[in-house]
């Protein structure tokens, strides 16, 4: 018997609804949810018009006209030794800001968090 199993698809979102369909638009407690890549933070970024810059006054990072070194790193190749993972929260603000995803989404996703107590 073949199990049929979600494939994260290859070719960059360039859409919002194309980024809607994407692991990386999950909830983090959702066992589906894959990181974003450089690559998906960068066609992030480009589909909401914004420089490195202002994602970086978006996420509350530090940034001057040249642009973000943390958004710098998150955009660089993963085989980058100044390549660096987005965060979790900056990662949903971005996608907040696109309306990608929305707050409800976030709080509800929420309530299904656990917390392990011994």
């Amino acid at each position: 018997m073949s199990e049929i199993k979600a494939r994260y698809m290859s070719a960059l979102p360039v859409t919002v609804e194309a980024f809607r369909n994407r692991p990386c638009s999950l909830p983090i407690t959702d066992p589906n949810y894959v990181p974003p890549t450089p690559e998906e933070v960068r066609a992030l970024r480009q589909l909401l018009g914004f420089t490195q810059s202002r994602v970086g006054a978006l996420v509350g990072r530090s940034y001057n006209k040249k642009g973000c070194k943390s958004v710098r790193r998150w955009e660089n190749n993963i085989e980058s030794k100044e390549y660096q993972p987005i965060n979790y929260s900056a990662w949903q603000l971005m996608l907040l800001a696109a309306e990608v995803i929305f707050i409800d989404e976030i709080v509800e996703a929420s309530e299904h968090y656990k917390v392990s107590m011994n």
